[in-house]
């Protein structure tokens, strides 16, 4: 880990003697939101409408053998209707590197986000989502050798942390943080089918639980025709969890929590808890046309917990997007979340979480975009018989954005990147030839900014 990013690092220096092999950009992008439940409950529902502009700047290096860019992006945001009036700043930095020779690739990264998102709290009447201001941290790196034209082998190491501060009261979250290590074993069948077996061991801390976990999956990804890519994936994971605090949780029977007084059941220090599931997961991609393309997605993964728990988290995606027109662009999604939370010694309980969202991008001039849509979100919890949901409308602008995207696409709730498990994988990227070297229909570079998106 700490050797990818100092790879990373070092092929920024080059900027100094070099500049000109640099892509430097800045710009701005600012967005208006309405939403009707803030805080996504089902009393005391507030609506909302937030105005933010983020000032970014972009920095980007590409070579034969190595790739580097970086953000640095700042929002200013207000909000007006929850009483009092607040005022906050969001925020995005990274920085990702790669660097390639003949047999072996080292890549490296390193981000912080900063936004107001929605996660899952201990709260009077069990466990729901709530709004807190998310500080995100994370390093991860990579490397793999390729044994021969089929083989290869590789390392990968990561380490994050999560901060919450609530923003309404009546809320805990725990903060966390983790790290893991691991290896895998890659075989290219061709260069439309791959095979990856991943064997990866990972810590979990908080203030209420330590978790050790090791996760071992097996995928495969098959690109059928030039129309259409498959991914399977499937695993387990065996996780072992201490409870290194006396914890006062709420009971999953909801009659003992409704009634506004808070009765609690101890989960005492030094309890321990053992767990094993299987992993699985899958994608697809699919192009009707050359405008028309569709996404899907289903995994189970384990992920750092904001309850102060690791978590076991089924995710189902799907997502259409059709250019009407070289700057018109449209899209229409959905997904899906259901949480597993433990309890105690044995047993535990789910939350659910759907999210649909239709919205569309026009690119005003070569430098400007705008973006527009409307979400819908809804919550059901073990614990709560109450549905919450809210329905959010946005318009976004951007000057001179490099990405893919600027704005957070069916993106209302924040997955960290130490996320474990089974679920779709892809081909490798080929890059673009030196011109002549292959006909004019290979595949266009992608932007080194496609992994970005600014809060």
């Amino acid at each position: 880990m700490t050797l990818r990013l100092a790879v990373a690092l070092a092929a920024l220096m080059p900027c100094v003697a070099a500049a000109q092999a640099w892509s430097v950009q800045s710009g701005v992008t600012a967005r208006g939101e309405y939403n009707d439940n803030y805080f996504l409950t089902s009393t005391n529902q507030q609506s909302a409408f937030t105005a933010s502009v983020s000032p970014f700047v972009t920095a980007a290096r590409r070579t034969e053998t190595s790739e580097v860019a970086a953000l640095l992006a700042v929002g200013l945001n207000r909000v007006w209707g929850p009483s009092p009036t607040t005022n906050y700043l969001s925020g995005r930095l990274g920085l990702n590197g790669t660097v390639n020779d003949e047999r072996s690739t080292w890549a490296g990264g390193m981000a912080f986000a900063r936004a107001p998102l929605l996660q899952s709290a201990q709260t009077s009447t069990g466990v729901t989502l709530v709004r807190a201001y998310t500080n995100a941290a994370s390093v991860n790196g990579s490397y793999s050798y390729a044994l021969t034209e089929r083989w290869s082998i590789g390392a990968t190491a990561g380490w994050y942390s999560n901060n919450y501060s609530a923003i309404e009261g009546g809320s805990t979250l725990s903060n966390n943080w983790g790290y893991n290590a691991g290896g895998t074993l890659n075989y290219q069948y061709s260069e439309r089918t791959r095979v990856t077996s991943t064997a990866i061991f990972s810590h979990y801390s908080s203030d209420i639980t330590q978790s050790d976990a090791v996760t071992a999956t097996l995928s495969v990804v098959h690109q059928f025709s030039p129309k259409l890519t498959l991914s399977a994936s499937v695993g387990g994971f065996w996780s072992d969890i201490e409870t290194t605090q006396t914890a006062l949780v709420c009971p999953t029977t909801p009659i003992l929590c409704d009634s506004g007084v808070v009765q609690r059941v101890p989960v005492l220090s030094g309890e321990r808890r053992r767990d094993s599931n299987p992993l699985y997961g899958g994608g697809m991609t699919y192009s009707f046309t050359e405008r028309t393309r569709l996404l899907a997605s289903f995994s189970q993964t384990i992920a750092p917990g904001s309850t102060g728990t690791l978590t076991r988290n089924s995710n189902v995606f799907g997502s259409l997007l059709h250019s009407f027109t070289e700057r018109l662009t449209g899209r229409i999604g959905a997904a899906y979340t259901r949480t597993t939370f433990p309890t105690g010694t044995s047993g535990s309980f789910t939350n659910q979480y759907f999210l649909g969202e239709i919205g569309a991008s026009f690119l005003l001039t070569e430098r400007w975009v705008l973006d527009a849509g409307y979400r819908y979100q809804r919550a059901q919890y073990a614990d709560n018989p109450s549905r919450p949901s809210s329905n959010v409308l946005f318009v976004s602008v951007g000057y001179n954005w490099p990405g893919a995207s600027f704005t957070d696409w069916v993106g209302a709730r924040f997955e960290p990147e130490s996320r474990l498990g089974a679920g779709p994988i892809s081909l490798p990227e080929r890059r673009q030839a030196p011109a002549g070297a292959e006909p004019p229909s290979a595949p266009a570079e992608s932007s080194p900014f496609d992994v970005f998106s600014i809060p």
